[in-house]
């Protein structure tokens, strides 16, 4: 294998998580001196109309047709990954996504969403490039599953328990978290940031969430519920909705408990200085809380991955979940209270796996380096999946 190897790290801008992820990858590969590293949207390269249509319909519905977004979710995991849908899908663009990967000439392909054109590539015979999948959520979709790839990266042993039932060899699955970029896992001065941003020392400050898109349901009823019923202060971050940061700013210019901010590049900083989180559940803001300790209530998750990321922490007791203003109002008094904060952040951080990046780097290159001494032996289609362990 190159001593500097080309890693091509697959994302997508339907919401801001994969990017998250594919960015945390790349942080992890620099810091083991490799520095080849290329992230690409590739449905966004390939199809940009498609994309910014499928992005738009992505957004919308989430906001204001869930259940219609859950159904289409739901139907599209009870076809199988080798079904015709999944196929032409994965199959779209497929001229173009040669030219890319023959102009980036990688020596290894990771996907962290489901846009699996590279293995579909190999397996028709016209790439032979190993291929790597980060599952970005905490619950399997068959979306994520192709017989082309010839490892996986999950998030949780109930994960990995799943991907078997679904077909896959456990030993093409490792439990690793997911990534999370290197400045969730670095100390940090909470009295400077405080200072930084204004904020007194001694009060609770409670960080809502819109999302990276500002689509979290019903965000003034939520902010609302904090105001009336609990002695926080608000720290509102409304993503890249500038409608919604204006209308919130305009609304709330007079309260000194509530205080907005639009799109936030450094939100480790906000997190490290709340003493809790309300959210949607994207998998990666869970996944960062956690790394910091920071108890969360998801708020009326959406159909789809949102719930499976709920519902799975919840059981799990690391995450609270509520789908009323009441439940909401009655979780948040709850964390008021020193213990069960503390508690809930155990709880949270019990999910965190450290040096993650690190590990799937180190798979990643010792898979990459043995690929190419052994692709020679195996040809075929047929031949790949029987080596993948794919029934």
């Amino acid at each position: 294998m190159n001593k500097d190897p080309s890693i091509l790290i697959v994302y997508s801008t339907f919401g801001d998580g994969h990017y998250q992820v594919a960015n945390a990858l790349k942080q992890s590969f620099a810091a083991q001196g490799y520095h080849k590293i290329h992230l690409v949207d590739l449905f966004a390269e390939t199809h940009p109309f498609w994309n910014a249509i499928s992005r738009f319909t992505y957004l919308k519905s989430a906001l204001y047709f869930p259940k219609l977004y859950g159904m289409s979710y739901h139907w599209m995991n009870i076809s199988k990954p080798e079904a015709r849908i999944y196929k032409w899908l994965h199959g779209l663009g497929k001229r173009k996504v040669v030219e890319l990967v023959q102009r980036i000439k990688p020596d290894a392909v990771i996907h962290t969403f489901p846009f699996l054109a590279v293995p579909q590539l190999n397996d028709n015979g016209d790439l032979a490039v190993p291929t790597f999948t980060v599952l970005t959520d905490y619950v399997s979709h068959n979306r994520w599953i192709h017989p082309g790839t010839d490892r996986y990266f999950v998030a949780t042993n109930e994960l990995k328990s799943e991907l078997v039932k679904r077909g896959v060899n456990d030993s093409r699955i490792s439990v690793t978290g997911i990534p999370v970029r290197k400045s969730f896992r670095m100390p940090v001065n909470k009295a400077a940031l405080r200072q930084k941003y204004g904020l007194e020392s001694g009060k609770n400050y409670l960080l809502l969430v819109a999302g990276a898109y500002g689509v979290l349901s019903n965000v003034r009823q939520v902010l609302q519920t904090v105001l009336e019923r609990t002695g926080y202060e608000v720290l509102l971050v409304c993503g890249k909705n500038e409608k919604l940061a204006h209308r919130m700013i305009d609304a709330y210019s007079g309260d000194k408990r509530v205080r907005v901010f639009g799109f936030v590049e450094g939100m480790e900083e906000l997190m490290s200085i709340s003493s809790c989180l309300v959210t949607k559940a994207g998998a990666i803001t869970l996944t960062e809380a956690s790394a910091l300790s920071l108890p969360v209530v998801v708020y009326r998750p959406l159909p789809g991955q949102e719930e499976g990321n709920a519902d799975t922490l919840s059981k799990k007791g690391s995450v609270l979940v509520a789908r009323t203003t009441e439940q909401l109002a009655r979780h948040l008094l709850q964390l008021e209270e020193e213990t069960f904060r503390v508690g809930m952040g155990s709880a949270i951080h019990d999910i965190h796996v450290a040096d993650t990046g690190s590990y799937i780097v180190s798979e990643v290159l010792q898979y990459t380096e043995q690929f190419q001494r052994i692709r020679q032996w195996v040809p075929s289609t047929e031949e790949r999946q029987a080596v993948h362990g794919f029934r």
